[in-house]
């Protein structure tokens, strides 16, 4: 589910119990802020509240409002969670929400084209961008290391060409 309007916070990885806890994945910079929000969406469904019960290493195990039961529960493991854009606090002008750079096309710095940014990702070493042309997707670190500019009104990314040794 791919929309400007609704933001992706985390996801639900698995179960927990016979209580119907999830564990939940928060990809948010700090990750305890996922219980700060009002709704939540997940799978076409809307929740008022996702409770934390505890921590359990880089998980939280969590109470999803008025899933009491393990047979409940499972309809939800592998569904990402989503939050309105409403609910985020507004930008400054030098600012950008990630999710905002998707479609954003490209580029190293010598000119190079590489295709347009599709995706994020976050494998725990920081974070990386799915870079799609044509048929072939291309994960490259997206840190300060290699980002030379990111042009809002153009929408477009430009990296460091030092990072086409790792595309080669």
């Amino acid at each position: 589910m791919y929309n400007k309007d609704f933001i992706l916070v985390g996801s639900i990885v698995g179960l927990h119990g016979l209580k119907g806890y999830l564990k939940v994945k928060s990809f948010l910079e700090k990750p305890k802020d996922i219980f700060k929000f009002g709704e939540y969406f997940i799978d076409k469904l809307c929740f008022s509240s996702i409770s934390l019960k505890f921590n359990k290493k880089s998980v939280f195990i969590c109470e999803l409002e008025g899933i009491n039961s393990i047979e409940e529960a499972k309809k939800f493991v592998d569904k990402d969670i989503f939050i309105s854009r409403l609910s985020l606090p507004k930008t400054d002008k030098d600012e950008i929400y990630l999710n905002d750079l998707i479609s954003f096309n490209v580029e190293l710095e010598s000119g190079l084209c590489l295709g347009e940014l599709v995706n994020f990702y976050d494998f725990g070493a920081g974070q990386i961008i799915g870079v799609k042309q044509g048929h072939t997707e291309m994960m490259l670190p997206f840190s300060d290391n290699f980002i030379i500019n990111i042009d809002q009104d153009l929408k477009l990314i430009t990296l460091s060409s030092n990072i086409k040794t790792l595309i080669n």
